[in-house]
C-alpha cells in the first residue's frame, strides 16, 4: 500500500503527498472552466512528476473546507 503523508501548515493550507519525486507540472484547479461550481476547486493544485504521473495535492487555503476530516486527522 502506498504512504500517503499530509501536512497542514499555519495559514490552513496543506499538502498531501501521494507518492516521492520532484514535481516537473503543476495544474490549478481554479482554473478550469467549471470550477466555480465547486468551491474546493478554488483551492486545489495538482502537482505531477516528469512522467506526467500525480504525486501530489496541495490545498492551498481552507484545508477543512476541501478535504475530509478524517483526512486531515492524520495530518502531520
Amino acid at each position: 500500500m502506498a504512504e500517503i503523508s499530509v501536512k497542514v501548515d499555519d495559514s490552513g493550507g496543506a499538502y498531501i503527498s501521494l507518492a516521492a519525486g520532484e514535481v516537473r507540472d503543476s495544474v490549478q484547479l481554479d482554473e478550469l472552466e467549471d470550477a466555480g461550481r465547486i468551491a474546493a476547486l478554488e483551492s486545489l493544485v495538482l502537482h505531477f512528476d516528469f512522467y506526467g504521473r500525480l504525486i501530489a495535492v496541495e490545498v492551498t487555503s481552507s484545508a477543512s473546507s476541501a478535504l475530509p476530516p478524517g483526512l486531515l486527522d492524520q495530518a502531520e
